[in-house]
């Protein structure tokens, strides 16, 4: 059933008979994880459907059912995904056997070596978030002492847990930037490992499927400027204003997220609740600064875009450089703006629930347009990549027979 989710695990290992035992610890962990995901939705519309009955006896039992199977799945969860990790963390460590697939040795090595890599590069996040889980205790600790008979929490022990939310935004964030710079790269674990992975697939009997994150040309301009003086203009355009951008989402983010925090608890600095306002203004800060520092660059690819352009379309040589441009270009026109009209589309929600319900957590179901709209863009973008790289490897075998006949003429 979870066969296709844990095929990056099974690769590491070579001895069927283990991988059989390590594939049942994964769909136990799968399970019970995704059951606790859906306690955690339940949960939050049990309480936004029952707000006003709460203090009936029927709608408080149903909440607290509700919310003893979600701590009770919670822990649960953790357990079994930290036995899982530690399985297979044991496993990547494990020294090289001569009984084994050489590829399943390689496979493993790079993986650890990813995996220190990203400690060594985001250990300020994790530092971050260390400093908001020490905070998180010492803010419980004061709340409960000056409150030590109330039954709910007060200023520091909400500011706690939003605390601690916050050293986990940083975290996703970081986690988030930094594949997207190494998928630029060409450095994601998947791409750095795609040949070992073809190569144990097929010889563990299992399909090797397109990757999204293994694709080696999902952000490239290779085929999109064969001329090399303008494809080397064009990829100066590109880091230039990526190292921008990724600035200008890391600052909207923080920007975000002080804005959310300020208007959670706004009941205590303005004496009004605003909380409902909270994810709306942290949707629109983040992406409107993300729209507003990839300007520049678009600026920049329109005008290196005009030249190429007629290039393609006067030189035969292109020609399928030509078909390939045409097929994105295709996609752009619909099928690309369809994610931005999900966000755009998350973001009015937002606003509409907060104005209705400015102290109500109802806002937080924008969110859903939004998820569906990132699944929907990752479809329509491994269909167009499994358009393309047909496309693409003609090109590729043209430009090395070129290549050979230049070195036999010379």
């Amino acid at each position: 059933m979870f066969e296709k989710w844990f095929a990056k695990y099974a690769r590491a290992v070579d001895d069927q008979r283990e991988r059989q035992w390590l594939y049942k610890k994964y769909r136990t962990k799968t399970i019970v994880s995704i059951i606790f995901y859906a306690l955690c939705i339940a949960v939050i519309v049990l309480a936004l459907a029952l707000a006003d009955y709460i203090d009936a006896d029927w709608a408080l039992a149903v909440m607290t059912v509700a919310i003893f199977a979600w701590i009770g799945f919670a822990v649960a969860a953790l357990c079994l995904w930290i036995s899982f990790k530690r399985t297979y963390g044991a496993i990547l460590k494990r020294p090289a056997d001569n009984a084994e697939m050489p590829e399943v040795t390689s496979y493993r090595q790079k993986t650890v070596e990813d995996k220190k890599s990203n400690i060594r590069k985001l250990w300020w996040a994790w530092l971050i978030f260390g400093i908001c889980a020490v905070l998180f205790v010492v803010f419980i600790a004061i709340d409960i002492t000056q409150n030590p008979e109330s039954e709910e929490f007060g200023i520091w022990g909400n500011a706690a847990f939003w605390v601690l939310l916050a050293g986990a935004l940083v975290i996703a964030f970081a986690y988030i930037i930094s594949n997207a710079l190494k998928q630029q790269q060409g450095k994601t674990i998947e791409q750095q490992t795609e040949s070992e992975a073809q190569s144990i697939d097929r010889a563990q009997g299992r399909r090797h499927d397109y990757n999204i994150q293994a694709d080696p040309n999902l952000q490239t301009y290779k085929y999109l400027f064969p001329d090399k003086q303008l494809y080397a203009e064009a990829e100066a355009i590109r880091k230039k204003y990526s190292k921008i951008l990724t600035t200008g989402v890391i600052i909207s983010a923080a920007i975000a997220v002080a804005a959310a925090i300020l208007l959670l608890f706004s009941q205590d600095i303005f004496g009004a609740n605003f909380a409902g306002y909270a994810v709306p203004v942290a949707l629109t800060a983040i992406f409107g600064g993300a729209i507003i520092f990839s300007l520049p660059m678009n600026v920049k690819l329109n005008d290196v875009e005009k030249r190429f352009k007629a290039e393609l379309e006067t030189n035969p040589e292109y020609a399928k450089n030509l078909e390939w441009y045409k097929l994105y270009a295709g996609f752009s026109k619909f099928k690309g703006k369809i994610l931005y009209l999900f966000i755009a589309v998350s973001i009015v929600l937002g606003w509409i629930l907060a104005i209705l319900f400015p102290s109500s957590a109802w806002p937080l179901m924008s969110f859903v347009p939004l998820v569906a709209g990132l699944l929907i863009n990752t479809k329509l973008v491994k269909d167009l990549r499994r358009e393309a790289i047909p496309i693409e490897r003609e090109i590729d075998a043209q430009r090395l027979k070129e290549e050979e006949e230049n070195q036999s003429e010379e």
